[in-house]
């Protein structure tokens, strides 16, 4: 190449450069750190069926399993959340709640035919029965008192059926008409419930087995997921009008509302990461976590359509989710971020140790 050549093309590659640098303001987007991807979706696990789709969705921390209520089909799904592989399916019929009792190994079901479906924690197979005089909506377990709290789907009561001996008891707890969740919390040894007609949260003592108050949830209409931080004394209950209410469980008191996807249903919340994950059938995962002024919305995950419930696996923070396809259904697991230590969450300063009450059930070995 002719040397007046070279420097001409040199001078012009020197100018393009020097025009570039001159676009590219100082702190520009091309500086600025990528943004953090919330969660990672993994593949989806096929689940083959008859027109289906699911309710709730629970892990099982001692086995590894993902339990999943495959509702239209009748069927309990169990996941082996390590391996990802089917466990097993068992015929139940149309369940809706499902909760584990850890001292008699039991899982029960609450189904729409009127009965709950009492299987073996460890063989998964179905042990037995139990009906009542309507259709059961959510369960939760009362580890200290070992008794399962049915919800009556429609009605304005909840049976109470001992675990051990699989009988329900003579009185039931009236509540108000429109009960939803429950969830048992033992930070405070109350059950708490989603009231639709009231818009708002019901207090039940069990070990009197009646309601001693009632939380007010604001802007939140329709209330149906519900979580609570045991270590934290909190609440969360989601609205179907995309609202969640955060309740401070010392005081009763509404501490703050925090947006999310609309016809949120579903919620989980993780101890460990301080991090709430809402479920929305619209195809969006709220995730609530500390921003480093307060307690609110991070962001959103993009999972498919139909995905309306979730659960948290305690030991690798994973979270899975399912939803129905046109062929067969889904369950995913979503994968967070490798991250700092978490924020903690507002807890007292000390763990209580635990509770010793005479007589109480002590969980039984695989």
């Amino acid at each position: 190449m002719k040397p007046a050549r070279f420097a001409a093309l040199s001078f012009s590659l020197l100018a393009a450069l020097v025009a570039l640098v001159a676009l590219t303001p100082l702190g520009s987007a091309a500086d600025a750190p990528l943004p953090r991807q919330l969660m990672t979706v993994g593949v989806p696990i096929p689940v083959p069926r008859a027109i289906g789709r699911f309710e709730q969705l629970l892990i099982d921390p001692k086995y590894r399993d993902l339990i999943a209520v495959h509702a239209s089909s009748n069927e309990l799904l169990f996941v082996n959340v390590d391996s990802g592989e089917i466990e097993r399916r068992v015929l139940v019929g149309p369940g809706r709640g499902v909760a584990v009792d850890v001292y008699d190994g039991k899982i029960f079901v609450g189904t729409d035919d009127g009965y709950i479906s009492q299987l073996n924690r460890r063989w998964l197979v179905e042990n037995q029965r139990i009906y009542t005089n309507g259709p059961v909506g959510s369960v939760a377990f009362d580890p200290r008192n070992g008794r399962l709290y049915a919800v009556h789907a429609g009605g304005n009561e909840i049976w109470v059926i001992q675990g051990k001996t699989d009988k329900i008891q003579q009185f039931d707890v009236p509540v108000a008409n429109g009960p939803r969740s429950i969830i048992y919390d033992s930070g405070s040894d109350r059950l708490y419930l989603n009231i639709s007609s009231t818009n708002s949260v019901a207090v039940i003592d069990p070990n009197t087995n009646t309601v001693t108050g009632s939380l007010a949830l604001g802007d939140v209409t329709d209330p149906t997921g519900i979580a609570v931080d045991a270590k934290g004394h909190r609440l969360f209950s989601a609205g179907s009008n995309g609202k969640v209410a955060i309740i401070d469980l010392t005081s009763g008191r509404l501490t703050g509302t925090v947006s999310v996807a609309p016809r949120t249903d579903q919620l989980a919340y993780d101890d460990a990461l301080n991090k709430l994950y809402a479920a929305s059938g619209i195809g969006l995962i709220t995730v609530i976590a500390d921003n480093g002024q307060a307690f609110d919305r991070i962001g959103d995950v993009t999972v498919p359509r139909g995905s309306h419930s979730l659960a948290i696996d305690p030991k690798t923070h994973n979270v899975w989710i399912a939803y129905g396809g046109d062929q067969n259904d889904f369950v995913v697991k979503l994968l967070p971020p490798t991250s700092p230590a978490p924020s903690a969450s507002p807890a007292v300063s000390e763990t209580a140790p635990p509770i010793s009450t005479p007589g109480a059930p002590q969980p039984s070995g695989r």
